[in-house]
């Protein structure tokens, strides 16, 4: 019974990691997708605390007494994972296409959000670094390997060979993760890199369209003043529907929008962001 517990704990943290992971790649799941997998992983992983509860609370009330160094840290870094997710969960929601929230300060909300995911996927791979040990057995339990006969007796003294399996084990588990972390981080930032350059794009067509405006209003009033006939340039600057047009993002996205901006309100299956204002 306490194997089949391990084995099911096992099982939530490989599904818990995978969908964290997969949350970092936007551009292939979609906007919709994410959401619902970021509300997934949520709730996962107060799933996972809820398992351990007892653990928790026994924790909790010895903290600060009698209990070993290693509880302690084991309880730092499950703390800190349960605020991280708490963030992600509670700025996902705030920037999410659902409340669609006309936010001033949403650019402040999306790097929090994008952060906490960061710092978070970090702390699990510290996780995974001190309990790789678990890791690594239940998985052999799991999937057991069949032992390979051989006629050549093995040394009494193997806790050489015992140390040196141990030591590759642990490389090749945190090396696989080691590396998934590494892409899924870089992934985020190119993305976000790109999103700053669309909006500083979109915030420079904004200036040049007010300029544009100002411009057109300059000339207007020069020309009324001097009461000279408006030349053909002089009358197209002053057309107020040619600085009317403001595109706030270029990307022109359509549905299903893989961006975290997106949003159809006239339901033509376009992004307003990209549409003229």
């Amino acid at each position: 019974m306490k194997i089949n517990k391990q084995k099911w704990n096992w099982v939530t943290d490989v599904v818990l990691l995978i969908g964290t992971l997969v949350a970092f790649f936007l551009d292939l799941t979609g906007l919709p997708l994410h959401q619902w997998l970021g509300v997934a992983v949520g709730l996962l992983a107060g799933y996972h605390f809820l398992l351990h509860r007892d653990w928790v609370k026994s924790v909790t009330l010895r903290f600060w007494g009698q209990t070993s160094r290693q509880a302690r840290r084991y309880y730092v870094i499950d703390a800190g994972l349960m605020v991280g997710f708490a963030v992600i969960l509670v700025t996902g929601w705030v920037i999410s296409s659902w409340l669609a929230l006309s936010l001033e300060n949403y650019t402040a909300w999306r790097d929090a959000h994008v952060a906490a995911s960061i710092i978070t996927l970090l702390v699990v791979v510290g996780k995974i670094g001190l309990h790789w040990r678990w890791i690594v057995k239940t998985a052999q339990r799991l999937f057991p390997i069949p032992a390979a006969s051989s006629t050549t007796a093995l040394p009494r003294h193997s806790v050489p060979t015992s140390a040196q399996m141990d030591r590759r084990q642990f490389l090749a588990l945190m090396g696989a993760v080691s590396i998934t972390t590494v892409i899924a981080i870089s992934h985020v930032l190119d993305d976000e890199k790109g999103v700053l350059a669309d909006e500083s794009a979109s915030a420079g067509l904004i200036l040049e369209e007010t300029g544009q405006q100002q411009t057109a209003s300059d000339t207007q009033s020069l020309g009324t003043s001097q009461q000279a006939t408006p030349t053909p340039s002089t009358t197209s600057s002053a057309n107020p529907s040619a600085g009317a047009c403001v595109v706030r993002c270029n990307k022109g996205c359509s549905y299903p929008g893989h961006c975290r901006r997106y949003v159809d309100t006239n339901k033509n299956n376009r992004c307003d962001m990209g549409e003229c204002m």
